[in-house]
């Protein structure tokens, strides 16, 4: 992109091309053809997608159960996971498309019901493989429901209330990793680990209800046909790459065939995908002219390497209350507790400095120290027992997390048209399944180097959260280069 049309589409906050070659982003009050309140819509969004991510943090709780009630080692448990993700990441790259073929609340509600569908089937398996089987099936219903919810934020809220709905729209991603262990392990504990499926279908119901009732239905221009090679050769990518480095995450050797092959295959589709894009004249499912946006490519990189910090957060320190500090699961998700508040507090006050005299930069970056200070807490701990500082440094990374992820959302469409909106946010979310693959697999490696072979004392965690630490620091990088300012309203 040329300096020119970089100072335009940052400082000026409007996209490079004229008005009438490029639909802006709607004004408040949203679609032209409805007025659903935008806090109703990213209520009902929200619900959605906290089940899902929901019941993603139960399933973890409940692989012990697996193993114990269907008679398999946990290698074989591990597979509900798995599939679940590979059918997520299968899917996703196809969103764009939907979104503007059906609409994107006619795809969200579809996506719903194939969820619930699956949900209902997971609670009834009787074996192992059918178990897997059923957790495809909800993992093709939840691949597009993250990328659908962003979608629809941006047709109903416009510029001038998109902070607000997008900040509720991070809820879900902070504080079901926080209430999932809780909830799950006294769902399995009290009743059966069926009843971490069965928890799904009455939510779902009801938020499939309130959207048929509450989502406007616009579809965008006419897409064309379905690039079903450009959805093999990047879908096809996502999947061998991220079972490679799910092998990885549990435990297998780099050099073994398991993890090699699958992400040799990946990196291979991935390019194939990539040279067969820059060749043709038209997108394909995946527009990589976007990166040509600065706003874009610096939101994009933070939510892939954000991922590394999440998962240093919400997964170390749990472990390190359990193992560390002899708690149980429950002892260590109710100790979480403190994040999630720290989260809540920061939600109540980030969507409207959003919307109003915020500095995208200044707010992740801020978020970012936040979470560093929290990290580095951790770090220094000498004690893996409960203190007033460790519960100051959870709340403080709670408020971290929200100001470093909500401020992306928003930015990331900072100088886009309107019509590329679809593209930009699948394009967002295979980053973030990455992210999320290497992210884990990266965790996993660490704790298995130095608090599985050593024991799991304090000072074993040390050096994995000042590993987690340098991943914040990374984040950072791109975080300068992200939009000083909210774009002007036309």
């Amino acid at each position: 992109m040329s300096e020119e049309t970089s100072t335009t589409s940052v400082e000026e906050g409007v996209p490079a091309e004229p008005p009438e070659q490029s639909e802006r982003l709607p004004q408040a009050g949203g679609s032209p053809q409805s007025e659903r309140s935008p806090v109703v819509v990213a209520l009902v969004l929200a619900l959605g997608a906290f089940v899902a991510l929901l019941d993603t943090t139960i399933v973890g709780v409940a692989m012990h159960s697996f193993t114990e009630y269907f008679g398999v080692g946990l290698a074989d448990a591990q597979w509900a996971s798995t599939a679940y993700l590979l059918a997520m990441s299968s899917v996703i790259p196809a969103t764009g498309w939907a979104a503007q073929r059906f609409g994107a609340a006619h795809t969200w509600i579809a996506s719903l019901s194939v969820f619930l569908i699956g949900s209902l089937l997971c609670g009834t398996a009787w074996s192992m493989g059918s178990l897997i089987a059923f957790r495809v099936v909800q993992g093709f219903g939840a691949s597009m429901l993250f990328p659908l919810m962003r979608i629809i934020v941006v047709e109903v809220a416009g510029r001038a209330q998109m902070g607000r709905m997008m900040t509720m729209m991070a809820v879900p991603l902070l504080v079901a990793p926080v209430l999932g262990p809780v909830l799950g392990g006294t769902l399995i504990q009290e009743l059966s680990w069926r009843w971490a499926f069965f928890l799904n279908v009455p939510i779902i119901l009801a938020v499939v209800v309130l959207s048929a009732r509450n989502l406007p239905n616009s579809k965008g221009e006419a897409p064309g046909r379905l690039d079903v090679a450009g959805l093999l050769t990047m879908g096809g990518g996502l999947v061998a790459l991220i079972l490679g480095f799910s092998n990885l995450a549990k435990g297998t050797a780099a050099t073994s065939p398991q993890v090699f092959l699958p992400a040799a295959i990946g990196l291979a589709l991935l390019a194939a995908h990539g040279i067969r894009a820059a060749r043709s004249r038209t997108p394909g499912v995946v527009d990589f002219s976007l990166f040509r946006d600065r706003a874009f490519t610096a939101s994009t990189s933070i939510t892939l390497l954000n991922n590394f910090g999440l998962y240093g957060v919400v997964v170390l320190v749990p472990l390190f209350f359990q193992q560390a500090g002899g708690k149980g699961p429950l002892g260590a998700g109710a100790i979480m507790v403190a994040q999630g508040i720290g989260t809540a507090v920061a939600v109540l006050l980030v969507g409207r400095v959003i919307d109003t005299k915020s500095n995208p930069r200044l707010l992740v970056l801020g978020g970012l120290l936040l979470v560093a200070a929290g990290l580095t807490t951790f770090a220094v701990a000498d004690t893996g027992e409960v203190t007033v500082l460790l519960l100051v440094a959870l709340f403080a990374q709670g408020i971290g997390l929200a100001l470093a992820s909500s401020p992306i959302m928003v930015t990331l469409y900072h100088s886009l048209p309107a019509t590329s909106v679809p593209a930009a946010t699948t394009a967002n979310a295979v980053s973030q399944q990455l992210g999320g693959a290497v992210g884990t697999a990266t965790v996993a490696l660490l704790l298995q180097h130095y608090v599985y072979v050593a024991g799991g004392a304090s000072a074993d965690f040390s050096a994995v959260f000042w590993w987690a630490l340098l991943f914040v620091g990374l984040t950072a990088v791109p975080a300068l280069f992200l939009p000083p300012g909210a774009p002007k309203q036309a």
